[in-house]
């Protein structure tokens, strides 16, 4: 059941908090156990129902902005209402004699919608809301069963003010309308380096790659502005669900902190963005000694703004301004790291760098809890893999994400695994996914065999062939094709960054790669769930056909 209410985030004297709490402690003694699960299921309810309208009709308004779409929002409302509504299975799509990733082609290249494809988008789009609906169910149960906290953000009395007062939250909803326009002047003109003629940054602060507009969104990673509406941007996007997938990853932190000192703990949050992950993490264990590494000096003052409500709180919180693939902390400094939908804006050998960083800063025996997109082969569990994977394969050209695709296939158990880092379990829901990583202390011989692979690293890679390219790279083409960019070497850390002659190509000094590329998914990622410590196994149908 979940835990007696809590005063915290509440304007309330610091002399009548502690005789309060004792108050509230007592009365929630007195409530029956059923009473307080219907009491959280209506709280939880109404705030997700509110939140779910309001930013499918901020989508809504945003598609009409943008140029316009026959994709019928009311449809879309309609869908939502039967998905909360109706428990029994919605229809799938067609996946077999499934278009749709030449319709959203189609449609990024700016061409009008046909009312089947129309008909078509919305029968997806239904599909998928039913899914997030999904995703909030699983979260429910997790705070039935005591999991973690109730959200501070789905409380009005604890949460930001630009959330729910109406003042602020119609000024950030108008300013998003209003940017909208320049985003959908950069899609049309399919111009994703924008920022690199309005600011031109320093190349000895920031990797060529990370010098793009990313989402088509004004300013890219480097202005307050964009700080100040990234969250409600992405919250629009994936119609009011990004926090829920954020908070994937909390049951994972939930089953590692159970028993352990907060106090003594250190936590290390890579490429915190604007800290919303970090924030539901503190307000479940506030002693956390956290630390959050974030490259953008604007999105590091919004995580300073996020977790003011934490300051006075028995933990800490430290903001380091840096770049993840060379990050300035010892050899084992932290209990934990995670870090939340940074990989797919990766290049190949960035991630690699990354990779091996958060390996590096673990302890022995240490946590990577890791959020990202959805991979392709998850649309599997979805009962729609054609779709799904179609989807993946166009979203980047649509919503400039130039390293999207070669993200999608990677192998990310093997990719961590090459570093120590040992999968433990997994989830799906939607589009995204969560994993549980455990650092594995190294033996002495171990330890002797990597000091010799790592000798004689130089003299291999000094001696491989430059220049390889995938050899089923259609995908990337086709990709490319419909974002008028050249995606064939997606491992290339320019891969579609027209990076011009100022920009300094040489990379941040960093410890040598290992000689082969992080292996492409020879079949599609786990889609399930891993019990702690348990191999992982295929599902029935999987393994007969793997037999075969």
């Amino acid at each position: 059941m979940p835990s007696p209410p809590s005063l915290s985030g509440l304007p309330v004297p610091d002399f009548l908090r502690g005789p309060a709490e004792d108050i509230v402690r007592a009365l929630d003694a007195q409530v029956p156990a059923d009473a307080k699960k219907q009491l959280l299921r209506a709280q939880y309810t109404s705030a997700i129902g509110l939140r779910l309208a309001f930013f499918l009709s901020q989508g809504v308004l945003s598609s009409r902005v943008s140029g316009g779409s026959n994709v019928d929002g009311v449809a879309a409302a309609a869908a939502i209402a039967k998905a909360v509504l109706d428990p029994s299975p919605r229809a799938r799509v067609a996946d077999e004699d499934s278009n749709l990733g030449n319709i959203v082609s189609n449609a990024a290249s700016g061409e009008a919608l046909t009312d089947a494809e129309a008909a078509e988008v919305n029968q997806f789009l239904s599909q998928h809301l039913a899914e997030i609906v999904n995703l909030f169910r699983t979260e429910l149960e997790h705070l039935e069963n005591g999991t973690y906290k109730f959200p501070y953000d789905l409380n009005p009395a604890t949460a930001p003010a630009e959330q729910w007062n109406p003042a602020d939250v119609f000024a950030i909803a108008r300013d998003t309308l209003a940017d909208q326009s320049s985003v959908s002047a950069r899609r049309d003109a399919k111009n994703g380096q924008e920022l690199l003629d309005t600011f031109a940054p320093d190349p000895e602060r920031y990797p060529a790659y990370y010098l793009q507009n990313f989402h088509y969104q004004t300013d890219g990673w480097l202005s307050k502005d964009s700080a100040r509406l990234y969250d409600f941007q992405a919250e629009t996007l994936f119609l009011g669900s990004a926090d829920t997938m954020r908070r994937q990853a909390l049951p994972f932190v939930a089953e590692w902190m159970r028993g352990r000192d907060e106090s003594s703990t250190k936590l290390l949050d890579v490429a915190s963005g604007t800290g919303r992950f970090l924030t539901f993490v503190r307000d479940n264990y506030p002693g956390l000694q956290c630390t959050a590494l974030e490259l953008s000096p604007h999105y590091l003052e919004a995580v300073r703004k996020n977790n003011a409500r934490f300051e006075g709180g028995p933990g800490s919180l430290t903001l380091v301004e840096a770049n993840c693939e060379a990050m300035p902390f010892p050899d084992a400094s932290f209990d934990a790291v995670t870090n939340v939908y940074l990989f797919h804006e990766m290049p190949r050998e960035a991630r690699r760098n990354a990779a091996r960083e958060f390996a590096r800063v673990l302890k022995p025996g240490g946590k990577l809890f890791f959020v990202d997109s959805a991979q392709v082969g998850d649309g599997r569990a979805l009962g729609m893999e054609k779709a799904f994977d179609q989807a993946l394969e166009r979203f980047p050209a649509f919503n400039h994400e130039p390293y999207y695709r070669d993200y999608s296939l990677t192998d990310l158990k093997a990719l961590f695994g090459e570093f120590g880092l040992e999968l433990e379990a997994s989830t799906v829901a939607w589009v995204s996914k969560a994993w549980s990583f455990t650092k594995i202390a190294e033996s002495a011989a171990d330890a002797e065999k990597d000091d010799a692979a790592a000798a004689a690293a130089p003299a291999a890679a000094a001696a491989a062939p430059r220049g390889a390219v995938d050899d089923d790279d259609d995908l990337g083409e086709a990709v490319g094709r419909a974002a008028d960019v050249d995606y064939s070497d997606s491992g290339s850390e320019d891969a579609g960054v027209a990076v011009p002659a100022f920009v300094d190509r040489t990379p941040t000094p960093l410890p040598p790669p290992a000689p082969a590329e992080p292996p492409l998914l020879p079949t599609p990622p786990e889609t399930w769930t891993q019990k702690k410590r348990r191999k992982p196994t295929l599902p029935s149908h999987l393994r007969a056909k793997r037999r075969k």
